[in-house]
């Protein structure tokens, strides 16, 4: 199991900060993290916002942005995509141009031409608009305007009232844009699904369908839980790029959330490009890290275009209500907490020791009184021929949990670990055998005799839980035998060479040394990494990881009742 964490793609936002924590270098920041990049942030200007609006822009110096720069891009933390938001002003236009121009090579640039707030407040004055034009767009990659924004680029106000002419709006400005791919965002024109319907009926146009096209069984169910009808209602963004045209047509979601969508949007695409691009394993091939040369231009996938405006979309639709005014979209919809860790140099087997600090039995089934007697050679013989013949007959049934296991997964890799096991349980039966044939029981004796009520107890809950449960339920059930002992075997040897047991003249010194063997200690780390590698693979849930724990705590608590069974010499 690799230890060493990936490295996450570097996305750099330069944006304003909002003080409410819902658009600028916050909305960026929160973008990057969810997608699982690593955000940097230069700040242009501090505005202090909140759901209401803006009560105030500081500007920040467009040398100091500069600097900022200059500190990112030394060959240190160098991004692979970088999202351009609010920009406060020609001066800073013009600085952030000729900055990036001299680069040798440039990562992926998305622009956001932040010009109104959703509020209102106008947050990038028109006269910045030929700085943007002569200075920036020429080094763009990907321009996302919305409508408004589409019209300060061109010099006009327009105002679409259908689907053909935002198509007309996309194609006046596309090549205005001088290079870049437009993303034209539909958010201020709702259309209907039958509206694009009859549109793509005349055109010969590309359509992405992120909004379902209405179910009966899902309209029907909505009725059950008091929703209306499925809306009409969609938003249709515009891909224009050297490809051609593509219409994305997504739900339109009636809220008042929408501060920042814009904002997460960019983000989201400078992040979904970032991870396309990450080199394998995370690693970093050159300095250059994948950029393009000054003199071209790079370009993101459809796909990629699509997983964001998905991603943006959602984060809307799930936007609880914060604030007085327009409240934030949410941008953790798509992160669940991890139940358990992930594996670390500090602990590399996370889930197994979850298991083991929640059984109450684990201290005394590892250090019961039968196996520190076995450890002092003071254990009686009866109590361990009873043991050894009625665990004789468990590993049978313990080895056909692990058969179980093995026909419930389709991974050659788990079923190849779960048969090795097996092999080893019937290498150790056959060390159950020479040990009760050195006790004078011969194999056809063992085979006669009758399975206790302990025995049969443990086999019938293992057998249980591996005919009912799924691969991760039988991986727990038999986990607590084979760590166990493998835990048992060791704490003996060490015992051992502390003297506080015995080892030479033992009359059980070959158990000892069989369970801290290289064999059986062996199979135990094949089962610990077979378990945590498939527990990191599915990341089960709270309530199936509370499951799993029950499972452990029992099988512990039973094979503590198998050593008394010993002692006690019960049936």
């Amino acid at each position: 199991m690799k230890l060493d964490p990936v490295v996450p793609p570097h996305v750099l936002t330069i944006a304003g900060s909002d003080s409410g924590g819902g658009a600028g270098i916050q909305a960026d920041l929160k973008t990057a993290s969810v997608f699982g990049c690593y955000g940097s942030s230069v700040i242009t200007a501090l505005t202090a916002q909140n759901t209401l609006g803006v009560q105030g822009v500081h500007v920040v110096p467009p040398e100091f942005v500069v600097e900022q720069l200059k500190s990112v891009f030394a060959d240190d933390l160098v991004p692979t995509a970088v999202k351009l938001g609010m920009l406060a002003g020609p001066a800073t236009i013009s600085a952030l141009g000729s900055y990036l121009s001299t680069l040798p090579s440039r990562p992926f640039l998305v622009l956001d031409p932040v010009m109104i707030s959703t509020s209102g407040h106008e947050l990038l004055a028109h006269s910045a608009r030929d700085a943007l034009t002569s200075d920036l767009l020429p080094l763009v990659d990907l321009a996302t305007p919305n409508i408004p924004e589409a019209g300060v680029l061109l010099g006009s106000n327009p105002s679409p009232n259908c689907l053909a002419d935002v198509v007309a709006l996309g194609r006046e400005l596309y090549p205005v844009l001088n290079g870049p791919a437009l993303l034209l965002k539909g958010g201020h024109l709702p259309l209907t699904r039958s509206a694009v319907d009859e549109f793509i009926a005349k055109e010969d146009v590309p359509v992405v369908w992120l909004a379902p096209r209405p179910i009966a069984v899902i309209e029907d169910y909505r009725s059950t839980i008091n929703l209306p009808p499925q809306s009409e209602d969609v938003v249709v963004d515009l891909l224009v790029d050297e490809d051609g045209m593509t219409l994305i047509v997504g739900p339109c979601v009636d809220t008042s959330s929408t501060h920042g969508t814009g904002c997460t949007l960019s983000a989201a695409l400078a992040s979904c490009y970032a991870l396309e691009a990450r080199q394998p394993n995370g690693t970093k091939a050159d300095k250059s890290n994948g950029f393009k040369k000054a003199t071209g231009r790079k370009r993101i996938s459809h796909d990629a275009v699509r997983r964001a405006i998905s991603y943006t979309q959602t984060a809307v639709a799930t936007a609880p209500k914060m604030g007085c005014g327009n409240g934030p979209v949410n941008h953790g919809h798509n992160v669940a907490p991890r139940v358990i860790a992930a594996p670390t140099t500090h602990n590399p087997a996370p889930f197994t020791s979850h298991l083991i600090a929640n059984a109450p039995d684990w201290d005394a089934y590892i250090k019961h009184p039968f196996v520190i007697a076995l450890g002092n050679g003071t254990l009686p013989r009866e109590a361990f021929v009873h043991y050894i013949t009625q665990d004789y007959h468990y590993l049978r049934h313990y080895a056909r949990a692990h058969a179980a296991g093995a026909s419930r997964v389709e991974d050659m890799a788990t079923i190849a670990a779960l048969s090795d096991i097996a092999l080893h349980i019937a290498r150790e039966s056959e060390m159950h055998i020479e040990f009760c044939e050195s006790f004078g029981i011969t194999r056809a004796a063992l085979a006669a005799l009758p399975e206790s009520a302990a025995a049969s107890a443990y086999a019938r809950y293992v057998l249980d839980t591996a005919n009912s449960g799924d691969v991760l339920d039988v991986l727990v059930a038999v986990l607590s035998c084979l760590i166990g002992y493998g835990e048992v075997g060791l704490w003996l040897k060490e015992r051992v060479a502390a003297g506080e047991a015995v080892g030479d003249g033992n009359p059980y010194k070959r158990w000892m040394d069989d369970y801290a063997g290289a064999d059986f200690i062996g199979a135990v780390r094949r089962g610990i990494a077979t378990l945590e590698e498939r527990v990191a693979l599915e990341q089960p849930s709270a309530a199936k990881v509370a499951r799993l724990t029950h499972i452990f705590a029992e099988c512990t608590r039973l094979e503590r009742a198998f050593w008394q069974m010993g002692l006690d010499l019960s049936w």
